[in-house]
């Protein structure tokens, strides 16, 4: 075959290749794989742990990088990878730094390797929807250690709530309040939580069952099959209607139930010790400052339960219901029948005795 045909045919099938490569999606070998700009994102800072190098700052040449000043000299090129997700990996830039997104919320590792070759794992747990993590990582040798780890919102947080106030399941104006909202337990803490109408700061007693609000925050623990959201902020989203030009409802309405955030016809669940009566009908002194008086409960039809649940130092269903007396503790969830600013009367579908 004539030498100019066939290095002609040769860069043919070469720039055919890199076409369909292109087409694919194919990409430089050196290119980030993570391209995910939502979920979990994790941002690293790589560093070292000895006094082998007195280098300010990284600098690459022939295939090494070295740390600032008093660590060690890293030979060949990091990555950093998902274990099991391989597509979701990265090589660590000259500064030591590298970013991560679109990790899986729950748990993942991370694998890090030096031009292929593994050098160790880093295990993440409990890790939130949309969670920002920032971590500094050792390498010493063929060991990788967490040597910081700082977990952050994205924005203002986590996650963001809009809906209306469904229950006030605790009120306390020095210490966590909780909410449903939207489906979603919510907590106001003192101090993390700032509540706002328009421009005005508002406190949790404004919550009232039925108020529009959007919530900003972040995901704390699971707590059985519940995973509540700290409030970094409540906005309250007043009615048009009652705004001047300054976006605030200067009308708001006031209140007429001797419960903080009741309503007659909604359920509610309530704390605190009785005052007088028995486990059929019995006054109750609710705990917080949530109630402007006592309450009157009906609990004639409630299921009650007292602790132990069970074994040899449970009480009978009979000594349960006798411990219902003045002074007692307990914790009530029913249906709010009648609330004035002066009485309030709840029928109560459980009670529970507390020790």
């Amino acid at each position: 075959m004539n030498p100019l045909r066939k290095l002609s045919r040769s860069y043919s099938v070469a720039i055919l290749a890199l076409v369909t490569l292109a087409a694919c999606g194919g990409s430089s070998p050196s290119a980030p794989s993570s391209t995910s700009s939502t979920g979990v994102v994790l941002k690293g800072s790589l560093v070292g742990a000895s006094a082998a190098s007195t280098s300010s700052s990284w600098a690459s040449a022939s295939g090494q990088s070295a740390l600032s000043s008093g660590l060690t000299l890293i030979v060949g090129t990091v990555s950093v990878s998902v274990q099991g997700s391989p597509a979701i990996s990265t090589t660590v830039a000259a500064d030591g730094s590298f970013t991560l997104r679109g990790l899986p919320e729950g748990s993942f590792t991370l694998l890090f390797s030096r031009d292929g070759a593994p050098l160790g794992t880093l295990s993440f747990n409990s890790v939130m929807p949309n969670q920002e993590l920032n971590i500094t990582v050792s390498v010493t040798g063929t060991t990788v250690a967490l040597v910081q780890e700082q977990r952050n919102g994205i924005g203002h947080g986590d996650v963001e709530i809009e809906g209306r106030v469904d229950q006030v399941l605790l009120l306390n104006l020095s210490g966590d309040s909780r909410f449903v909202i939207a489906g979603k337990t919510v907590v106001a803490r003192p101090g993390s939580t700032a509540i706002r109408s328009g421009n005005q700061t508002r406190t949790v007693s404004h919550l009232v069952l039925g108020a529009r609000v959007h919530v900003k925050g972040t995901w704390l623990p699971l707590e059985g099959s519940t995973q509540p959201v700290l409030a970094m902020e409540i906005r309250l989203q007043d009615n048009d209607e009652n705004d001047d030009d300054d976006g605030e409802n200067d009308n708001p309405p006031a209140s007429t139930c001797l419960i903080q955030g009741g309503a007659a016809g909604r359920s509610i669940e309530l704390e605190g010790s009785v005052q007088s009566g028995n486990s059929a009908s019995f006054r109750l002194i609710v705990s917080g400052g949530r109630s402007a008086g006592p309450v009157d409960v009906s609990a004639g039809g409630a299921s009650l339960e007292c602790t132990p649940k069970s074994g040899p130092q449970a009480p009978t269903p009979a000594q349960c219901a006798a411990s219902i007396t003045a002074g007692a503790k307990v914790h009530l969830s029913g249906k709010l029948d009648v609330c004035t600013a002066t009485s309030a009367l709840v029928s109560a579908s459980k009670v529970t005795v507390q020790k």
